[in-house]
């Protein structure tokens, strides 16, 4: 298999979430690619093109540097996506010419690269739209075909409120009817300890979300957090060590937040007001508001058991558009 572009849509969590599966690509190389809630004129790194940049030096929050002082020999970058919509484009085709990748894997801890717009509870949705909104881009300019994987739903760290769990599920639903859902991950076991490997001695990087699902994959129902932005007792619950992945561009084609990001870029989604939804989303949200731990449990043994490898699916050898 070709070059791989893999990485999270947003913090330390989410590229943490991309680490524990990319031992599910059977060892293709990889490109770590961060789509950072950043802006051009302040990050602190290396400008490679447009809003690409690599990490230079040492900060709590910026999980990139951590990651080249674990695999110094790995390239690693952080794309900006708070900036201007042709900075943006111009880092993606940069990164299209120096790897030609054959498919890209991203990653997303909590539930907000899933959201689709119609719900009342949004969370930090704008880094996550904007990073769909351009793989959409790139998938359309570059013919990229780009993977979007799910992990602890509604394990949302702190800052913000909690993503509404039946919202969650109907997007799910939603996305299955509209074929962009494309299966159901367990993490087998050894994937925790390899994780914990990231974290590396004397310089941990200050993250909520990443032992938050370190601890779902261990099985535990409560964990008590004390650094970063939320600190306490946090709840597990069983869902959370799932992974859910999604055809990119039939999920962000699928969502008017998603869509008015490609189409307006920040300003269309900024202050984003619901619009309302359609017939087969108010049907997939009645159905999950009638028990979503149901039909939770439902999606994941309808997948579980025949989801296509991740190596399958950027390999094209399963349908995805």
């Amino acid at each position: 298999m070709a070059l791989v572009v893999l990485g999270g849509l947003g913090g330390g969590g989410d590229i943490g979430l991309a680490i524990i599966l990319e031992h599910l690509l059977e060892g293709v190389e990889t490109v770590y690619v961060s789509f950072a809630g950043c802006r051009p004129s302040t990050y602190p790194g290396h400008r490679v093109a447009g809003s690409l940049f690599v990490p230079i030096r040492h900060h709590p929050r910026d999980f990139e540097w951590s990651l080249k002082k674990l695999r110094p020999d790995a390239a690693v970058y952080r794309l900006c996506v708070k900036a201007e919509r042709s900075l943006v484009e111009e880092a993606l085709e940069w990164l299209d010419r120096a790897y030609r990748p054959e498919c890209t894997l991203h990653t997303d801890i909590g539930g907000d690269g899933a959201l689709t717009g119609y719900e009342k509870d949004l969370g930090s949705y704008i880094t996550d739209t904007l990073a769909r909104a351009a793989l959409l881009w790139a998938h359309e300019m570059l013919g990229w075909r780009s993977l979007l994987a799910i992990g602890g739903l509604q394990l949302e760290g702190g800052r913000r409120r909690f993503l509404n769990l039946e919202e969650l599920v109907a997007d799910l639903l939603y996305y299955e009817e509209k074929g962009a859902l494309l299966g159901v991950i367990d993490p087998p076991p050894g994937t925790v300890q390899r994780a914990k490997a990231i974290l590396y001695p004397g310089r941990e990087m200050v993250s909520v979300m990443l032992p938050l699902y370190l601890a779902a994959l261990e099985g535990k129902t409560a964990v008590t957090i004390s650094k970063g932005y939320s600190t306490g007792l946090h709840r597990i619950d069983w869902w959370a060590r799932y992974v859910f992945l999604l055809d990119n561009a039939k999920a962000c084609r699928a969502s008017p937040l998603c869509m008015a990001a490609r189409e307006k870029w920040i300003q269309g989604i900024s202050r984003w007001s619901p619009p309302a939804p359609p017939r087969n989303y108010t049907w997939a949200l009645r159905r999950a508001r009638k028990n979503p731990e149901q039909a939770l449990r439902k999606l994941i043994r309808r997948y579980g058991d025949h989801s296509p490898s991740i190596s399958s699916l950027c390999a094209g050898r399963q349908g995805y558009s």
